[in-house]
């Protein structure tokens, strides 16, 4: 089965994706910030990171650049979630 983290601090929204995903046959699990997803990403790899640009501590996009420099997890396919406007 296809696991999938998602990294998204807004509660309703991330409830949302996990459901949508679990609902569909995938393996879904919900992270509201980085401490927890950094210590379930130890554990084990997903096959696929939804990630929000805009997190509290640490940024979506910082988050990125740790996945792809880091060996184990840099062919990881991520997809950025954003309320932002512009690129």
């Amino acid at each position: 089965m296809t696991k999938v983290f998602v990294v998204e601090d807004m509660e309703s929204i991330r409830k949302l994706i996990v459901y949508a995903l679990n609902s569909s046959g995938y393996e879904a699990e919900g992270f509201e910030d980085n401490d927890g997803f950094s210590k379930a990403i130890e554990k084990e790899l997903p096959d696929l990171v939804i990630l929000d640009i805009m997190l509290p501590e640490v940024s979506g996009i910082e988050i990125l650049t740790g996945l792809k420099n880091n060996f184990n997890s840099k062919d990881i396919p991520v997809i950025m979630l954003t309320a932002k406007s512009s690129e």
